[in-house]
């Protein structure tokens, strides 16, 4: 019996600080640096910060600035690569590329905390903002007697033309929050974010996670 007991009331003692940093009302200010990675475009790679403000006891306002690299849409690599043959063929020669897309942004939104499940907090999210995009093409050809070495300047699609331009995007997702002390938290999501490019919208699933400082 005493075993029970000791054992009952260790599970509780650890038990109630997860309990508790979930149930505790949201801090006023966060700040979250954040990493992640990309798919659907590239795979590549994110890197960005968010600060949040308290709008409600279940509401942050988010500005989030950060960096999306190689999501290139896979339709467009597949156009460079047939126009880059296109152009070897009529010198020739033969070709090799490599093709890339990274972006610079910042949006606003709004995240909403929902129910809590198994010590973590779990959120839905949404926002809006603007996006950079730059292209980077870069074409070797060989074999030809007429020219040889980087033919990067005679390749060019309606994508890689467009750019550099700075166009919308938007982003919709959730995650959870893992409580570690009253003022730190470990952070986990996944978004779907569209940036609506002139000539071929660039879309992506993004997960992501980073530690959260609150104030």
């Amino acid at each position: 019996m005493n075993v029970r007991l000791a054992a009952l009331g260790l599970a509780t003692s650890l038990a109630f600080p997860a309990a508790a940093l979930a149930q505790a009302a949201p801090p006023a200010f966060i700040v979250v640096p954040h990493i992640g990675a990309t798919a659907g475009a590239g795979p590549g790679a994110s890197f960005s910060g968010t600060v949040g403000v308290k709008a409600g006891q279940k509401i942050l306002i988010t500005g989030e600035f950060g960096q999306l690299m190689n999501i290139l849409p896979s339709s467009v690599d597949e156009q460079i690569e047939v126009e880059a043959a296109l152009v070897a063929n009529s010198l020739g020669g033969k070709h090799s590329s490599s093709s890339t897309a990274n972006a610079t942004y910042g949006m606003v939104g709004l995240r909403y905390r929902m129910r809590d499940v198994s010590g973590a907090q779990t959120f839905m999210e949404l926002g809006g903002g603007m996006a950079h995009v730059k292209s980077d093409v870069s074409v070797q050809m060989r074999g030809s007697e007429t020219l040889q070495g980087d033919i990067s300047n005679l390749v060019s699609v309606p994508f890689t033309a467009a750019t550099p331009e700075t166009k919308p995007m938007f982003k919709i997702g959730g995650g959870i929050v893992l409580g570690v002390t009253r003022t730190l938290a470990v952070e986990m999501g996944c978004r779907y974010q569209r940036i609506f490019a002139s000539e071929s919208a660039i879309n992506m699933v993004n997960i992501f996670g980073g530690m959260r400082v609150g104030f």
